[in-house]
């Protein structure tokens, strides 16, 4: 596959998040009822792998944080964006070496400033089920793990998009959640082999605002 057509993929799934973000803010309008607007802190880990002949298909453990904000329409159905930080760690097979002239059986740190974008249902007041699209920006990567080109040092595409569902107990202030992601995009600089990401993510938050807005 050629460079040119990795970037079509990418548009691609650039173009699927707008969509998703531009269909759930226009069901926010169109409801327009939001009982109250909360805000808080979240922090954890993730224990996510990289998917690809050249990674040794294991997972690692990584930290995560970062802020939400959640718009209660009803008593049932929410949306929560947040901002986070989050850390993934893998390490390249035996035969990476073979495969693209780099670095066989060295950990790989990288680490992503995160947008989820969550649809939030409550069957009961204690539990949330979780759904939506989450963008990551790739900020830092490990260096020098390619031996080619010479004139580009980073093996990984600076884009992520994932699909995360999950759960979250609500315990007054307190929300202990437990997530899964699947990488929707090949995250490979170079084309020879796919790489995705995928695993969980758990989490304790502190709901620090409740702000009512009718």
């Amino acid at each position: 596959m050629k460079p040119s057509m990795n970037k079509l993929a990418l548009n691609k799934w650039t173009g699927i998040f707008a969509i998703s973000l531009l269909l759930l803010t226009a069901s926010a309008a169109h409801t327009y009822a939001q009982s109250s607007l909360q805000l808080g802190l979240k922090a954890g880990g993730d224990y996510l792998k990289i998917g690809g002949r050249s990674f040794d298909g294991k997972h690692y453990a990584g930290f995560s944080a970062g802020v939400y904000g959640k718009l209660n329409f009803t008593s049932k159905w929410s949306l929560q964006p947040e901002l986070d930080y989050n850390q993934t760690i893998g390490k390249t097979s035996d035969d990476f070496n073979q495969i693209y002239q780099g670095i066989s059986g060295t950990l790989v740190n990288l680490n992503y400033v995160a947008v989820p974008i969550l649809v939030v249902y409550k069957p009961v007041p204690e539990l949330s089920l979780l759904l939506g699209p989450q963008y990551g920006f790739l900020v830092t990567q490990t260096q020098n793990l390619l031996a080619y080109p010479q004139n580009n040092t980073n093996a990984f595409t600076k884009s992520d998009f994932s699909l995360v569902f999950g759960g979250q107990l609500n315990l007054g202030k307190v929300i202990l959640g437990l997530r899964y992601t699947a990488g929707l995009n090949n995250i490979s600089y170079r084309t020879t082999d796919t790489w995705r990401q995928y695993g969980y993510q758990f989490y304790i938050g502190y709901q620090l605002k409740d702000m009512k807005l009718k």
